[in-house]
């Protein structure tokens, strides 16, 4: 493993009790899978935070947000590291807010998403992997998301981004669970409040991961992993995600890109209230008004992907 990983890995596990010593906090992605699921596969350099409650507004959303992230400043920065806080950049500014702890060492960065508010199922109190406690000596909980949804969120991810810490992350899922159905339907409800189209994500071609591989991946996993093993799992996951999604799936993500979703398809009886989801109904209805061709070709090219899928 590479000796500044190790080091990123361990400053993260110093600020972690303190950035999640809140109940509005909870952890999702590749630390909360490789660090409290699976037993350290491979290390995680930074901490993903999702705010658990839905219901309050944009604005109170925000002040709880920037209160628990100031009262983590404080207790981070009594350990003697600096901390700045910002805002996100580029594409989806707005959608995060960050704190950046740098110790003399290492940069652990902290992102809470205030667009995805809100759970799909209740979180889950888990302790660091036996392996992570002998390595960095240390014991503690956080709250987590459930396995489902962490793996849900990571299949939405590993669609989007196709970065090989993405892909590994898969590659574990199926050694551990296989693609399980309900880890597809989180998928469906984290897909359905994506930014980008459904089509888009659902249907990507797979990139190369060559570039990233040697930039952000090696040193990073307990056993080697090559590039060729990587693209294997993506291709699978590619072929095997879509196929997975039932015709309730199907439906539901053709309702919504209707503008009439049929929310009895999914389990999740508060899903139609999640911000996400609210956010991208408001979207659709304004591309509807705007541009009603592109707004119906959204809905053709997923019936056409799903059709394309059963030829096959």
């Amino acid at each position: 493993m590479n000796d500044q990983y190790l080091n990123t890995v361990r400053l993260m596990l110093a600020i972690a009790p303190d950035v999640f010593d809140t109940p509005h906090f909870a952890m999702k992605g590749g630390t909360a899978i490789n660090m409290f699921v699976q037993d350290l596969p491979r290390l995680s350099v930074d901490i993903d935070v999702v705010m658990c409650s839905y219901e309050p507004g944009r604005d109170e959303a925000l002040a709880i947000i920037h209160d628990e992230l100031a009262r983590a400043r404080q207790a981070i920065e009594r350990q003697g590291h600096m901390v700045t806080v910002a805002a996100a950049s580029g594409r989806n500014k707005g959608d995060d807010v960050k704190l950046t702890v740098s110790s003399t060492e290492a940069q652990v960065k902290v992102e809470v998403n205030y667009v995805f508010r809100g759970t799909l199922t209740p979180t889950v109190t888990r302790s660091i992997v036996p392996r992570a406690q002998a390595m960095f000596r240390v014991d503690f909980e956080v709250p987590t998301l459930a396995d489902a949804e962490l793996y849900g969120s990571k299949l939405v991810a590993a669609l989007d981004r196709q970065h090989p810490r993405d892909i590994f992350d898969v590659q574990h899922m199926y050694d551990t669970y296989g693609l399980r159905q309900d880890v597809a339907t989180a998928f469906v409800g984290y897909l359905a409040g994506h930014n980008r189209p459904v089509h888009e994500v659902l249907f990507a071609k797979p990139r190369s991961l060559e570039d990233e591989y040697e930039a952000g991946f090696v040193g990073m996993t307990v056993d080697p992993v090559d590039l060729a093993a990587l693209h294997a799992v993506q291709a699978r996951l590619h072929h095997d995600l879509p196929r997975a999604l039932t015709a309730e799936h199907r439906e539901f993500l053709a309702s919504l890109l209707r503008l009439e979703p049929d929310w009895s398809l999914m389990p999740y009886d508060h899903l139609r209230d999640l911000p996400a989801i609210r956010w991208k109904i408001e979207n659709l209805a304004k591309l509807k008004a705007r541009d009603a061709t592109r707004f119906a070709h959204q809905v053709t090219l997923l019936d056409e992907g799903f059709a394309a899928l059963d030829r096959i």
